[in-house]
């Protein structure tokens, strides 16, 4: 798979994402932030909206190498700070072993899209 490919699989990620965050109706599911606080899924939806179109628009435009460097790892430490929301502040487990498990299948799989994006930035880097 090539990184071309990879990078339009996840800016459609965040454009779906980010769509489905500012949808006041639309569940997210696990990539989810918090139920109770729909201000800040609206904000992270706009922000996820624009992180995709980053993403995105870098394959049909000219930009920049450095400029989508930044943009990646721009991209990259906003997807860690909605963990860290949606992981740590609002979505500790319950104290059962299957809250727990599957807690961390879900940190796992947002691992997996911020070493992905980690890849992209440093595949931009020079």
């Amino acid at each position: 798979m090539s990184v071309k490919t990879l990078q339009a699989i996840v800016g459609i990620f965040f454009l779906l994402l980010g769509f489905m965050g500012v949808l006041p109706n639309v569940d997210e599911g696990m990539f989810a932030i918090s139920n109770h606080h729909v201000a800040v899924e609206m904000i992270f939806g706009i922000i996820e909206l624009i992180c995709g179109a980053i993403l995105i628009l870098a394959l049909f435009t000219f930009m920049r190498r450095k400029t989508i460097h930044l943009a990646s790892l721009l991209v990259f430490w906003l997807w860690l700070a909605q963990i860290l929301f949606s992981k740590f502040i609002w979505g500790l487990p319950a104290h059962s072993l299957a809250s727990v498990l599957n807690w961390l299948l879900v940190l796992s799989v947002e691992a997996i899209v911020a070493s992905t994006v980690w890849l992209l930035a440093n595949t931009y880097r020079r």
